[in-house]
């Protein structure tokens, strides 16, 4: 594993110190410390879909950077689950240890030759996926008061970004033969990322608006 993007360190700069001053119930704060504890799950879960994205890009021959990209989005996402249990602490006013790992699910589409697999897990991870993320982020940001909240979901968003151009440059640099190959299964894919989403979102508005959780991996 290289250092990834900040050289060993958690962020590009400290997260904000001092108490957390928001006037929460002792209900809503416990759903605050859930939900960040299960964003933190679902981050490391996405680690793990990353190294299938990475092997998928080595199968494909892409280019190096892109590779090294895909390689760099291992430790991000480590770093976005530390981040996040950070904040679940920080709310719990305790040292939390990290929630338990979630299983990662790898879709087998069955019936695509190996190299459609391969840029299907990469599309569906990074494409979609890192981009619907990357949205989801940019709209809690914008309702985000506290400092701490505020800058942990910048750091989230700035990898995201990077995650979802993999897919974007993964799809442009592919010949018109694959295309053609791809064309067929993309709705399916488009769909069922989408159903993901939405189920997400159902069950965030069951627990309450703070209860959001990262749909899965690849």
């Amino acid at each position: 594993m290289s250092e990834g993007r900040w050289h060993g360190r958690l962020t590009a700069r400290p997260l904000p110190d001092g108490p957390i001053d928001a006037p929460l119930s002792d209900d809503d704060r416990a759903l605050v410390v859930q939900a960040w504890l299960g964003r933190s799950a679902a981050e490391r879960r996405a680690g793990d879909s990353f190294l299938v994205i990475r092997d998928a890009l080595l199968a494909r021959h892409e280019p190096t950077p892109l590779v090294e990209l895909a390689t760099r989005a291992i430790d991000d996402e480590h770093r976005h689950a530390e981040i996040c249990r950070v904040v679940a602490s920080r709310y719990a006013g305790r040292e939390l240890s990290a929630p338990g790992e979630l299983t990662l699910s790898v879709p087998l589409h069955e019936g695509a030759a190996p190299e459609l697999r391969h840029s299907l897990h990469v599309i569906g991870q990074c494409a979609l996926n890192e981009t619907a993320a990357s949205a989801f982020l940019e709209a809690c940001l914008g309702r985000a008061e506290v400092s701490l909240v505020r800058a942990a979901l910048r750091e989230l968003l700035s990898d995201e970004i990077d995650h979802a151009r993999i897919g974007w440059a993964h799809l442009a640099a592919a010949n018109v033969e694959h295309k053609r190959a791809l064309a067929p299964w993309l709705p399916k894919l488009v769909r069922g990322y989408e159903q993901e989403w939405s189920r997400s979102f159902r069950a965030a508005a069951a627990e309450g608006p703070l209860g959001a959780r990262r749909p899965r991996g690849t």
